[in-house]
């Protein structure tokens, strides 16, 4: 429930500070006082949107913040989004002139969709015109819903309709697919030819490169291979390599027997012209294996270019790359030789889905239109002690077209006030009256008033007195025995009744007006009831009257 509102430089509001009670309260005064600014601001922090034009004349910044009962369905939720969990639930909104405006739950910045979210299980908020709530569908149904206390129903259409979501989308896919141009298909043909045509599998490119390199530079490799064989090979001059180290052998030789290692390092010599002799003949054998082919050039060059120029076509950096891309145009070709029979398939599946998620739809619905005639005999007996008692009110159900998240059937309310004349759609036939009394009838019928902590009632009461106007009171009274009733009202009758009473004033101080409220004890509010009564001459009548109302009303 509500427990304090604090308003600073809200509209007509400099600072304002109220205790709210469990029970019913009663928030009366005149017509323009500003007692629609208090709920304002009550909607601002349930996630209403505002702009600075809320902000009090020649103020900079408004702020609003409540502090509600942290029950356990707000605790979990604050769980759920990672926000601290408080003995009591603090909400706060802040605005600026310059358009920037704050969310803090537990004095954590939230954004204002998470607010509005938070807004709808802490307060029902109607007015007069929340009659058009009981044209919406959704509401309707989950109304029932809350009173049929069906969830096993609710929860088997619900797992049957995901089912049925997740077959549309399966099939959708499969039909975006079949219709995919032949033209694209054969382009998918064509990239996977040119690529099997590499032979990706068979060759091993990194060696065809490298031949191609050897090739393409086998006359720098020949002339350099035969420098370095004469470089290092015995010649008619005898200054290779191999000569001169069989020279300096022959030169250690002669005094090796003058010391032991002398002659180790003769045969260090001869083991490095016997390593020497093999290099020389490994590169005289390279010499010889190297050979200028043009002809085989010409294919590792044409090889390479086609390479080179689909790996740019698809923007690949290796043949390793390729022939991934190959592997995926192979199964895209596959997925569309098979797409047909994948397309009836998911078809035939769809089917399936869709006769279970109308069985199950049918199951909720028969077990909604039980609860529904029940509610409906309910709220008949509920207008008839508001002074309507001819009232006739149905629900009319049809099958829709196609299940939706909320059900298969389509339900209007069918309504009528009087005698004689047929039912027909709610919104044809009831008055504001009417309609005030029967949205009352609807929140005062089962157990669906009670899912929130509080509700605050609008005006609700507009456009009825007398009888009627008691009936109202005491409806709202019952209620309050349930979740915290907050009653905007013009009516004595509701006033009289109410636990707690708020008044709301407008004065002007200093050429700016002001809206205050103030919590009246039990003599204000018999004078303020008496004026409910007879305007602003109070009467020793209305007084009396008014004593009469608080006097029978405690019971």
């Amino acid at each position: 429930m509500l427990k304090s509102l604090k308003i600073q430089n809200y509209a007509l509001i400099d600072s304002l500070e109220l205790t709210w009670h469990s029970g019913m309260t009663a928030i009366t005064g005149e017509t323009g006082s500003g007692k629609s600014i208090v709920l304002g601001a009550l909607g601002l922090l349930l996630g209403n949107r505002g702009d600075t034009s809320s902000i009090r004349a020649g103020t900079e910044r408004c702020t609003i913040e409540g502090v509600f009962s942290c029950f356990p369905k707000v605790q979990s939720w604050l769980q759920r989004n990672d926000l601290d969990i408080w003995d009591e639930l603090v909400v706060r909104r802040e605005f600026s002139r310059q358009g920037r405006g704050r969310v803090f739950i537990n004095d954590t910045p939230v954004t204002i969709q998470l607010l509005q979210v938070l807004g709808l299980q802490l307060v029902d908020l109607h007015g007069q015109d929340s009659v058009k709530l009981l044209l919406q569908r959704d509401f309707q149904l989950a109304w029932i819903d809350i009173n049929a206390g069906h969830t096993d129903l609710i929860s088997a259409y619900k797992g049957a309709f995901a089912k049925f979501k997740h077959a549309q989308s399966q099939l959708a896919e499969l039909e975006l697919k079949r219709s995919q141009p032949q033209t694209d298909l054969d382009y998918i043909r064509y990239q996977l030819e040119e690529l099997q045509a590499l032979e990706l599998e068979n060759r091993d490119w990194k060696a065809i490169l490298q031949e191609r390199d050897v090739l393409e530079n086998s006359e720098a490799i020949s002339v350099t291979l035969a420098s370095a064989f004469a470089a290092l090979n015995e010649n008619d001059e005898a200054t290779g390599a191999l000569d001169r180290l069989l020279q300096a052998r022959k030169q250690l030789d002669n005094i090796g027997h003058i010391d032991p290692k002398l002659q180790s390092l003769s045969d260090r010599v001869k083991s490095v012209r016997i390593e020497l002799s093999d290099l020389v003949h490994e590169i005289e054998s390279r010499a010889e294996q190297t050979e200028n082919n043009p002809n085989r050039l010409d294919q590792l060059n044409t090889l390479h270019n086609e390479l080179q120029r689909i790996l740019h076509k698809h923007n690949a950096e290796d043949a390793s790359e390729l022939k991934r891309l190959q592997l995926s145009l192979r199964e895209q070709l596959t997925e569309a030789a098979g797409i047909e029979d994948a397309y009836s398939a998911a078809k035939n599946e769809l089917e399936v889905q869709r006769r279970n998620t109308i069985s199950a739809g049918n199951a909720l619905m028969s077990s909604r239109q039980q609860q529904a005639s029940q509610l409906a005999s309910a709220i008949e007996a509920t207008l008839k002690r508001l002074s309507m008692p001819d009232a006739s009110l149905s629900f009319e159900w049809k099958k829709g077209s196609e299940p939706d998240e909320h059900g298969i059937e389509e339900v209007i309310i069918v309504f009528s006030a009087n005698p004689g004349h047929p039912v027909l759609p709610l919104q044809k036939v009831a008055s504001g009256g009417e309609k005030s009394r029967l949205m009352l009838a609807f929140k005062a019928t089962g157990t669906g008033n009670a899912c929130l902590p509080s509700i605050v009632l609008d005006e609700i009461d507009t456009g009825v007195s007398g009888k009627v106007a008691e009936e109202m009171a005491r409806l709202m009274r019952n209620m309050a025995g349930n979740q915290q009733v907050i009653a905007v009202t013009h009516l004595p009758q509701v006033a009289a009744l109410a636990d707690h009473q708020l008044k709301v004033t407008k004065s002007t101080e200093n050429n700016r007006a002001r809206t205050q409220v103030v919590s009246l004890n039990e003599d204000q509010r018999i004078e303020e009831i008496a004026s409910m009564l007879s305007g602003s001459i109070i009467t020793s009548a209305a007084l009396a009257n008014a004593e009469s109302l608080r006097a029978g009303t405690q019971d």
